[in-house]
């Protein structure tokens, strides 16, 4: 009987967390939380860090925010984000100081550049800024009563931010 229970247990333990990875478009679990992780792409340079303030949430067609991030004087930063296709092209992102609102970067302005480098020469804090194209029945769902469901495959998605930094190297000989 005791060895029954030992070999029912065991079985549970090894097939109970792939019922967690068997669903698809799981947003709950891992899909979007560490998205960044899995699948934007880290700079080549070796000396470049990822930093802590990296993020991953699932966004709507229509969708802005931004997230907070310190830049310190002396470090080189790389900036750049990654996105389910279910979102589209087009995907602006925008580098604000924090302190005084104005845009120091616009991806618009550079083609819809997914990566950003940059060196700092005075230590602040910046917002970065995403903002997804198009238009979903989710912002209409807030408003419209009859409206049950938003389809999550054709409208909802995965964006990643990744942010790496490194010691600015010395200019010259």
């Amino acid at each position: 009987m005791n060895g029954k229970l030992l070999k029912v247990i065991l079985v549970l333990l090894v097939v109970c967390p792939l019922f967690g990875h068997a669903q698809t478009h799981d947003y709950s679990m891992r899909r979007c939380w560490g998205y960044h992780k899995d699948s934007c792409r880290t700079s080549k340079n070796i000396y470049y860090r990822v930093v802590d303030n990296s993020r991953s949430a699932l966004f709507v067609k229509g969708q802005t925010s931004r997230i907070s991030v310190p830049i310190y004087n002396g470090r080189d930063y790389r900036i750049s984000f990654c996105h389910d296709q279910v979102l589209g092209e087009g995907i602006i992102m925008r580098l604000i100081d924090a302190e005084t609102e104005s845009t120091l970067y616009d991806n618009s302005e550079d083609g819809f550049a997914s990566e950003f480098e940059f060196t700092v020469t005075q230590s602040r804090e910046i917002y970065v800024e995403i903002s997804v194209p198009g238009t979903s029945r989710y912002a209409e769902a807030q408003e419209d009563a009859d409206l049950i469901f938003v389809r999550k495959d054709t409208e909802m998605g995965c964006i990643g931010i990744l942010v790496e930094h490194m010691i600015t190297p010395v200019k010259g000989f």
